[in-house]
């Protein structure tokens, strides 16, 4: 994985450290905002989700973007589907030992949504199906670009509210979560994306 996407930063001066960042990453948001206007403006809903980021799918631990953008974002997608599954099976067991009714019966709905998923996601019968699996691999992209912005922006204030080896420690992971969302940015991209499912 390429990590020169963005040269490194320095703690000072703030302000213009502020402006740097929110004009780099802001400038990357503005299409993707673009067009989530414009699709509600012709009234076109949002590809459904069954696995959101939170407690049982946090964010990937890493993102490996060798070879085929395409095969890459889906062997990304197909651990972290699992492993969300896995989290909400544990917890399903943990509710219903402690005879948590409510919280067995939501458990349940949840699993059975990420199962469906991970059936879409693993399906690779040729025709209409790729387009929903397309767009349910690009919604999970999504949200991980999301989520990688919020954890640069919440490590670049912690850098300019600190010094020395914090505000280091802080900058290059401001950096590296900058870099993987950049990365995954050009994978969404890729021809091997672009053309598929049409």
């Amino acid at each position: 994985m390429r990590m020169d996407a963005r040269p490194r930063q320095s703690v000072a001066p703030t302000g213009e450290k502020i402006d740097m960042f929110f004009n780099t990453k802001t400038a990357g948001l503005r299409p993707a905002l673009a067009a989530a206007l414009i699709a509600g403006a012709l009234g076109l809903a949002a590809p459904a989700q069954a696995a959101k980021l939170g407690p049982y799918f946090p964010i990937p631990n890493g993102f490996n973007l060798t070879g085929v953008a395409r095969d890459s974002l889906l062997n990304i997608q197909a651990s972290w589907l699992k492993n969300g599954l896995d989290n909400l099976e544990k917890a399903r067991k943990e509710a219903e030992a402690a005879h948590d009714e409510a919280k067995v019966k939501d458990l349940d709905k949840q699993i059975e949504d990420a199962k469906a998923e991970i059936a879409i996601a693993s399906d690779t019968t040729p025709g209409p199906t790729q387009k929903e699996r397309k767009d349910k691999l690009l919604t999970n992209v999504n949200q991980w670009i999301n989520e990688l912005d919020r954890m640069a922006t919440e490590q670049m204030k912690i850098a300019i509210m600190s010094d020395g080896g914090v505000a280091m420690t802080a900058e290059k992971l401001n950096h590296q979560y900058s870099t993987f969302a950049d990365d995954l940015q050009k994978a969404k991209r890729d021809a091997s994306i672009e053309n598929w499912g049409k």
